[in-house]
Parts: structure tokens; C-alpha cells; sequence
């Protein structure tokens, strides 16, 4: 344990030849044993790396080791047997990971990971926390990074169907991080789930931590779902590095006029999968895992009918009085595709994500509203809930 501790030290995070210095050296212990010359002469080790590799000091690696005891934080060296096997299949995988919780063998369990942007719409926290439930509640796993925005509202929806949630850090777990998520850290752990990084306890969140940590949320699953990513939104470099994996991107396509989805809708014209309802998803993996995945019981309550927790809700601008809408006399299709709607222009079909209608149930719906006069048509094709 303690060498691979040190290794780490010795490598950094997200090191491109972590692979081939295994299949050279065998070990972490094997790089401490070797000596000097035979690790430059590897060819495996930077300038920096191998500096550091000269160093046989352990104190470092042993400080760590108490830390992570005292704090119950659990540390799984690269061979272990609980190490994912999603990360070993990287060239460039973590020579250790620190984790509090019940780490899910996710490699029994399919899994995707939801990503997207921390200022997002009403609609892309709604659709986060739909999508996720209705995923958990069919039987995958959620894995995210805990963020705010989209990231949060993953882990929310997986929690609410008492599913298996992962959340991955950009940092140690002695750092402060996000302390408004604290909460979610822990009903995570409490729920089963878990919280992991590979950052030793201390790492405070750097300039580069995102993108390195990104990769392992893709490693971690079968599929990547891109939410509300702009031309720049940091969702890209997840679905990057799943698409270097070999792994499904699945978009939910967007308004092309809308800065939030350039990003998206650009990866939708490389080839990435629609995703318009969650059946997407599932259909992509029952026939892998048809005794894991249950479609019936992910649409065994309409999620019209759900009601949402608080603060994924009330995602409407703050100190704006609502106009009073009266909703009576609507049949519940109308009802629960008004609920569902974003504050901003929406297409019929992004409530397809929340609701399972059908597209003639949606038009009806939709003609049911306006003639209330609680939405109207804009330019476009789109729509705008009247508040």
C-alpha cells in the first residue's frame, strides 16, 4: 500500500505511461526497488518523475497512510481487488483512489455518467434529476462529479429512488470543497453509494484537476450524458475522453440558436446518440445486462406526477412574483407537461426527457395550454410558459 502511495507522489495525477511503467516494473514496489539507471533507461519517467522516483523516502507516503486511517478514508492501490476495472482499462488510470462509502462493483452493475454545466438552465437541472431517477429507479447506476448545477442534480435524482450514486472529487478529501454540497456528500455515503478521488488527502483543487478527473468519470461507466454544453462547457472534455475510451455520448439536443447547446448539438452532428427519453439509454445496454435493467418499473409512475424536491424545483430567477396560473380543467397530461416545462423557450420534445407521451399526447397537451393561455408559441418552433 505504501509504495503505491508513493508512486503517486513520485507520477502526479493522470500520468500517460502509468501502464506501461506496470508492465515494465511490475509493481509500485518494483519502481521503488529499481534503481537509477534502470528507470532512466525506461524511457517511462519525465524529468520531474524521475527526480522525485530518487527519492526513497516513505515518510510522506506513511503520513498519508495515517491520515486516510484516522479519518476512515479507505485508499485502493491499482491490483487490489476492489480497484474498478473501468479505471485499469486506461493508460493513463490512478495508481491509487481514496473512498468513503460502499464502492459499487460497477462493472456488475451498468452505469452512466450525467455531466453538465454548473450555471444551467430550469430545464438542464430538471432533466438531470428526471433522467438520473428514472435511470435509478430502472436499475444503473449514476456516476457525476459532484458540482453544482447538473452534477447535483444527478446525484438528487439517483438518491430519490434510493439508487447507487458515485461521486467523483477534483481534489483530496482534506480539502474544503464545495462545502454547500456537503450534505450530498453524505446522504451519497449514507444511501450506499460513495465519494472518490484519486488526489491524496490534501490536494487542493488546481487549475488542471477538472480535466484529469474527468476522465475517470467516463472510465468509470459504459456511457457519457452530455447535458447543456456550450461551445467551451468543460462537459466536452468528459465526453472527449469517453469517446478516447470507446465509450457511448449520449446528448439531449437543444435549440442550435442557443449558446447552451453549441456544444452539444456539435457533438450530435460527430456522431454522438440522441437522447430523448431514457429508454434511450436503456435500450442501448438491455441486451448486456437483461437481468439488472427493469424498463417497466423505471416508467411504473408517471413523472408528471412526481413532485420534485424543493430546490430542484424552484429554479426559477429568485425575487420574481409569479403570475397566479389556473391549471383546472386541464387533463393531467397538460398538467404534468406545464410542471415540467422550463421558465426559458422549450420544444415539445425536450419534455419527452421528463414525461412518457407520445408525440400526438404532447401536441394535444400542448394545444390544451395554449387555448388556457398558460403557454404561447414563440419564433422557432418553441414554446413559453406565461408566469
Amino acid at each position: 500500500m505504501k509504495y503505491s502511495v508513493w508512486l503517486q507522489g513520485v507520477l502526479g495525477y493522470g500520468y500517460g505511461k502509468a501502464a506501461a511503467i506496470y508492465d515494465r516494473f511490475g509493481s509500485a514496489k518494483g519502481v521503488y526497488d529499481a534503481d537509477e539507471e534502470r528507470l532512466y533507461n525506461s524511457g517511462l519517467f519525465t524529468k520531474t518523475a524521475f527526480s522525485r522516483a530518487k527519492d526513497k523516502s516513505l515518510a510522506e507516503a506513511e503520513s498519508i497512510l495515517a491520515y486516510c486511517k484516522e479519518q476512515g478514508i479507505e485508499i485502493i492501490p491499482y491490483g487490489d481487488t476492489r480497484y474498478p476495472i473501468g479505471f485499469s482499462q486506461i493508460p493513463d488510470f490512478p495508481i491509487v483512489i481514496y473512498a468513503k462509502g460502499s464502492l459499487p462493483s460497477l462493472e456488475e452493475i451498468p452505469s452512466v455518467c450525467i455531466v453538465g454545466p454548473r450555471k444551467c438552465s430550469d430545464f438542464g437541472v430538471k432533466a438531470a434529476y428526471s433522467l438520473s431517477s428514472r435511470l435509478a429507479r430502472g436499475g444503473m447506476a449514476v456516476v457525476s462529479g459532484g458540482a453544482l448545477g447538473v452534477d447535483s442534480a444527478a446525484h438528487k435524482g439517483a438518491l430519490a429512488e434510493n439508487g447507487v450514486t458515485v461521486l467523483i472529487m477534483p481534489c483530496g478529501f482534506g480539502y474544503d470543497y464545495l462545502s454547500e454540497n456537503e450534505n450530498l456528500r453524505e446522504n451519497i455515503i449514507l444511501n450506499g453509494g460513495a465519494v472518490i478521488t484519486e488526489f491524496s488527502p490534501k490536494t487542493p483543487v488546481g487549475r488542471s484537476a477538472f480535466q484529469v478527473r474527468n476522465r475517470l468519470m467516463s472510465a468509470l461507466t459504459l456511457g457519457t450524458v452530455i447535458i447543456e454544453a456550450g461551445e467551451r462547457s468543460g462537459a466536452l472534455i468528459t465526453a472527449r475522453h469517453a469517446l478516447e475510451q470507446g465509450k457511448d455520448i449520449f446528448v439531449i439536443p437543444g435549440n442550435p440558436t442557443l449558446p447552451q447547446y453549441i456544444g452539444s448539438n456539435n457533438l450530435l452532428r460527430d456522431g454522438a446518440k440522441p437522447l430523448l427519453t431514457a429508454k434511450d439509454v436503456f435500450f442501448e445496454y438491455l441486451g448486456a445486462y437483461k437481468d439488472k435493467l427493469d424498463i417497466e418499473k423505471a416508467y411504473s409512475r408517471p413523472s408528471g406526477k412526481r413532485e420534485l424536491p424543493p430546490e430542484i424545483a424552484a429554479t426559477e430567477p429568485e425575487n420574481v412574483p409569479a403570475k397566479e396560473i389556473n391549471l383546472s380543467g386541464l387533463s393531467q397530461t397538460a398538467v404534468s407537461l406545464y410542471n415540467a416545462a422550463p421558465t426559458d423557450a422549450f420544444c415539445v420534445d425536450e419534455l419527452s426527457v421528463f414525461c412518457d407521451y407520445d408525440a400526438n399526447e404532447l401536441m394535444i397537451a400542448m394545444t390544451e395550454l395554449e387555448l388556457a393561455g398558460v403557454v404561447k408559441a414563440v419564433p422557432g418552433g418553441r414554446y413559453l410558459k406565461l408566469q
